[in-house]
C-alpha cells in the first residue's frame, strides 16, 4: 500500500527489521508500505542525530580534514532531538494515507509537539510520537564546535612558526 510522506527529511521508516526505501512520484516521496495478513501495516519511524552514532568522531575528523579544516563541511545540525514512532495504520483504507512529519519540538517541554501526524480520516495509532531531547548529541556538537576551532587555531600557528623559521 502507498503512504505519502511530507516533509519527512532525515527521518527514516522500517517495517519489522527491513528498511523502507522512499520513492518519487510527481514530486511527492512515498514508501510501499507491507499489508501484515491480518490487513494491518506496521511501521517505525526513527530519526537520530548524526552526533548520536557511536564512531561520530571518526566521521566528522575525516570530514573535517577533507572539507579542509572544516571550511566546507556542512554544519551540523542543532536540531538535537531523536525519535522512535510506532506506527499502525489500517490496511484496507480507500483513500490515499499521508505522513506529515513536523521538525518542531518545544524547548521548554510544556506541551509536547506531535512528530508525525496522519491525514484526517486515517484510522491510525501512534505510539511515542513526540521528539526527544538528545542530549549526548547536543554535548558533541558544542565539543566538536570547540575542537574544530582549537585545531584550526594550531594549524594556523604551525604554518605560521614553519613559515618564520
Amino acid at each position: 500500500m502507498k503512504i505519502y510522506l511530507i516533509n519527512r527529511a532525515d527521518i527514516f521508516l522500517f517495517a519489522g527489521d527491513k528498511k523502507l526505501k522512499i520513492e518519487r512520484e510527481n514530486g511527492r516521496e512515498y514508501i510501499d508500505a507491507p499489508v501484515l495478513p491480518d490487513g494491518k501495516i506496521v511501521l517505525q519511524a526513527i530519526r537520530k542525530p548524526e552526533l548520536s552514532y557511536r564512531n561520530w568522531w571518526l566521521y566528522s575528523a575525516f570530514f573535517w580534514i577533507i572539507g579542509l579544516l572544516g571550511l566546507f563541511t556542512p554544519r551540523y545540525s542543532r536540531f538535537d532531538y531523536a525519535l522512535d514512532c510506532g506506527i499502525t495504520l489500517d490496511g484496507g483504507q480507500t483513500q490515499d494515507v499521508w505522513l506529515r512529519f513536523n521538525h518542531f519540538a518545544n524547548r521548554k517541554n510544556a506541551i509536547p509537539v506531535a512528530a508525525v501526524t496522519v491525514s484526517e480520516g486515517t484510522v491510525a495509532q501512534l505510539e511515542n510520537a513526540v521528539y526527544m531531547y538528545d542530549k549526548v548529541s547536543a554535548r558533541r556538537r558544542k565539543v566538536y564546535k570547540l575542537i574544530s576551532w582549537l585545531m584550526r587555531i594550531a594549524v594556523i600557528a604551525a604554518v605560521c612558526l614553519i613559515i618564520i623559521l
